[in-house]
């Protein structure tokens, strides 16, 4: 079941936009038992979203920002997630000893290699990366880094939201920024 924006509390915390979390979370092929982890939770919309498509399986996410984990706890709360358990620390050096086999990231705080090279550590030979960019640099970072560390099945959509804005009696199509989402496989 995926979840509106509006139904979530935000604050002043980043948020993936329902259509991108849709299309992210789709990239990331969940199943039913997925160990996954939501690198740079901000507001927790990504790993909420993905403990609906895995009742059987365990949602991570890591926050370092207090604003970010108030709001992530209170929406846990709000939408009764029990197969979520937030981690306080920055990725990749406050991660447990977890083994998992889905991993979003939607903010690395300049560590996407470092965490890379944690996920290829930490998973299955059958996992899934998902990493969204809305900078060329960001897209270019992560690129460079999934070829080094040998992902397969690399690839790269750019998707372009616009919604309207009624001004007066006539609707105005608002764009909001271009999102990259890359989705890449471990290689065996």
């Amino acid at each position: 079941m995926h979840i509106r924006d509006e139904e979530f509390i935000r604050g002043k915390v980043p948020m993936t936009k329902q259509e991108v979390r849709c299309i992210s979370v789709a990239k990331l092929d969940l199943k039913e038992d997925s160990v996954f982890i939501d690198i740079g939770a901000g507001s927790g919309s990504v790993g909420i979203e993905a403990a609906n498509f895995t009742p059987k399986g365990k949602v991570f996410g890591i926050e370092v920002n207090p604003d970010g984990i108030e709001v992530i706890n209170q929406n846990l709360k709000k939408f009764n997630v029990d197969n979520y358990e937030l981690i306080e620390g920055l990725a990749p050096k406050d991660i447990p000893e977890i083994r998992v086999d889905r991993m979003f990231i939607g903010g690395s705080k300049g560590n996407l290699e470092t965490i890379l090279e944690w996920f290829l550590c930490h998973s299955r030979d059958d996992a899934k990366v998902v990493i969204n960019t809305i900078t060329l640099e960001s897209l270019g970072e992560a690129m460079k880094a999934l070829e080094k560390l040998n992902f397969c099945e690399i690839e790269v959509i750019n998707i372009n939201i616009a919604r309207n804005k009624k001004i007066g009696r006539y609707n105005m199509m608002m764009g909001e920024n271009p999102i990259y989402i890359i989705s890449a496989k471990r290689s065996k």
